[in-house]
């Protein structure tokens, strides 16, 4: 796993398309894969340390900004683990990191078709899933949470969780 304290390399994690100023982070880390994650997350929750998830800058309301503690850039989250044809119900499994653009172009070489369509192709599919992102075709197709049938995650406390679409509603939540 990658980690950058130097204020000159971590000074493009500080701040996002919204043009707010004077982000600030202790570091930022760049895991590699989800247990990667569940562990930063599970010592910054035992350290009662702030965390601001990192996606591709795009956003315009300042999500990724950090006032305190680390960044979690999903940077080297980027991979399309595989793809399933039509005749089984076509989907894809990517990571968090994976650019919309890429994901697109990939599907279509696959004869697949991805619709959400946010104006931002340079996005990342973590982003589109956590803001429910939609564009032009959305009135056609639905925006991204139509199209997402199972995710893992890493909760604050390092636990990694499996949710599948119909799988677990929070009213069925057990303690």
């Amino acid at each position: 796993m990658l980690i950058k304290s130097d204020p000159d390399e971590i000074q493009s994690f500080l701040s996002d398309a919204s043009h707010m100023r004077d982000g600030q982070a202790e570091r930022v880390v760049f895991p590699e894969n989800a247990e990667e994650v569940a562990a930063i997350l599970r010592e910054a929750s035992e350290r009662k340390t702030p965390v601001t998830v990192s996606g591709a800058g795009t956003g315009t309301v300042g999500g990724r900004i950090p006032f305190a503690g680390i960044v979690l850039a999903t940077d080297k989250l980027g991979q399309i683990r595989s793809v399933v044809h039509k005749e089984a119900g076509g989907r894809a499994c990517a990571e968090a990191g994976v650019r919309l653009a890429d994901l697109q172009r990939f599907v279509d070489s696959e004869n697949l078709f991805y619709p959400p369509d946010p104006t931002e192709r340079s996005c990342f599919l973590g982003g589109n899933v956590a803001t429910n992102a939609s564009g032009a075709r959305t009135f056609k197709y639905g925006p991204t949470r139509k199209y997402v049938q199972r995710l893992k995650i890493a909760l604050a406390n390092g636990e990694l969780i499996d949710l599948r679409r119909g799988g677990l509603r929070a009213d069925q939540w057990d303690e």
